[in-house]
């Protein structure tokens, strides 16, 4: 199993265009076909995304998330899994760099900015915890690594390289505010929401390639998630949510 990074949900994608195609198709003939009750065409395969209902997730956090008061609140969107380098994450460096300019830099202070990351594509595998990582063959198949250049068989990118020292000085290459980890951007307070859509394009992926049953699958990951993450219904909604709230874009 070899998938790039931007081609991640290419074959859920490919086959709801093709079901797309077939129904059009469908319909055109069925236009110059005499019509009759026993002959509708049948489903076309593709990929079912189920709605969310409020009660199927925490909506009430999810909104506590984005009512937040902060002086400065920024929403990190991405769809891509990128490495700046082997075993380092571009999204947590991106968020790390931004509540450093704004605690260090532009007179801030601690909490002045409100960090927010929604997760959707690729991205979303961010989320699961080494048990899943170690299960589901994620690194390997897109091309992710340690920092030593090994494929990633744990979710590397989690892991603190500090000790989440608040005290430590802004310029200690071992210390806190020089950690570009999932744990150091929690530790000062970022979120994360998960694109629900995504993840279910992701499980149906991997459960195709590895012959399990997706909604098993989907219903695993789900059970996996990393503290400090959320799935909402849909990542695009999330990313309109906040900005509706006061959080300014960036796009990672």
């Amino acid at each position: 199993m070899n998938l790039s990074r931007k081609q991640f949900l290419a074959t859920a994608a490919l086959g709801m265009a093709g079901a797309a195609v077939t129904s059009a198709q469908t319909t055109s003939l069925a236009s110059s076909t005499p019509k009759s009750s026993d002959c509708a065409p049948a489903p076309q395969p593709g990929l079912h995304f189920h709605i969310l209902r409020p009660d199927e997730y925490d909506h009430a956090a999810m909104m506590q998330t984005a009512q937040a008061s902060h002086p400065h609140k920024q929403v990190f969107v991405t769809s891509s899994l990128e490495e700046i380098r082997p075993g380092l994450a571009s999204l947590y460096l991106h968020m790390q760099n931004s509540l450093n300019a704004f605690q260090f830099s532009m007179s801030g202070g601690p909490g002045s900015l409100g960090t927010l990351g929604v997760l959707m594509g690729p991205a979303v595998l961010l989320a699961l915890n080494d048990a899943m990582w170690g299960k589901y063959p994620f690194g390997p198949s897109l091309k992710l690594h340690e920092a030593n250049g090994m494929p990633a068989l744990r979710n590397v990118y989690y892991h603190a390289t500090s000790k989440l020292d608040p005290k430590a000085s802004a310029d200690d290459a071992a210390g806190m505010y020089q950690d570009w980890s999932a744990q150091a951007v929690l530790a000062r307070g970022g979120k994360f929401w998960v694109c629900h859509n995504a993840l279910t394009g992701a499980s149906h992926q991997f459960a195709g390639k590895m012959k399990l049953n997706p909604d098993e699958v989907l219903a695993e990951w789900k059970k996996n998630f990393l503290p400090g993450y959320q799935w909402i219904p849909a990542g695009v909604g999330g990313a309109q949510l906040a900005q509706d709230n006061g959080w300014k874009l960036f796009v990672v």
